[in-house]
């Protein structure tokens, strides 16, 4: 499914292959300036975004959305379906990433309505996510869109040697 969408001076759509570069640049950018990124630094690599993109960008069960601003590659988007136990077929889940200077504008808001979205038309009975317990602005767009606090992981986060809670959300689809 393709997604093309404007929001405000955003858009919103699919990966593409020629977005490597710049998917890579943005993702190393919030890596290294946000608190909240599981990954670390070292851990982001142009081969594995490389990797990432072209297994993502054409399976029917994954989707891999980037935000531009001005032909620039501000956020992500990732939806996928925990299809690798044919009992958690039913279940996706996604994760979202914005630079620091473009947060605050809804666009957490709405990546989080595309991922309710795509996930309810692909089939999924349940979406859910996960958080540090310290990400406030993650747990209200969460909390206002409607999914529930089910648990938390304790010292799940390990960040310039503290560990950090991890809060899990869900969200039942009814039929």
């Amino acid at each position: 499914m393709s997604i093309v969408k404007a929001f405000g001076k955003y858009i919103i759509r699919n990966v593409e292959s020629s977005d490597l570069e710049n998917v890579y640049k943005m993702r190393k950018y919030v890596v290294s300036e946000s608190d909240t990124v599981l990954s670390s630094e070292q851990e982001v690599t142009i081969e594995g975004m490389k990797s990432w993109i072209d297994s993502w960008k054409d399976n029917p069960k994954r989707l891999f959305l980037v935000v531009e601003f001005e032909s620039e590659i501000i956020g992500q988007l990732w939806v996928w379906f925990l299809d690798n136990k044919a009992k958690l077929s039913h279940v996706a889940e996604f994760g979202l990433e914005i630079v620091k200077e473009h947060r605050g504008a809804g666009l957490g808001t709405e990546l989080c309505q595309i991922a309710m979205e795509w996930a309810y038309e692909n089939g999924a009975k349940r979406l859910q996510a996960e958080t540090l317990e310290k990400n406030i602005p993650m747990r209200k767009i969460l909390e206002k869109l409607g999914f529930e606090l089910e648990g938390k992981m304790k010292s799940y986060f390990k960040y310039n040697g503290k560990y950090e809670d991890v809060v899990i959300y869900g969200k039942l689809f009814n039929e």
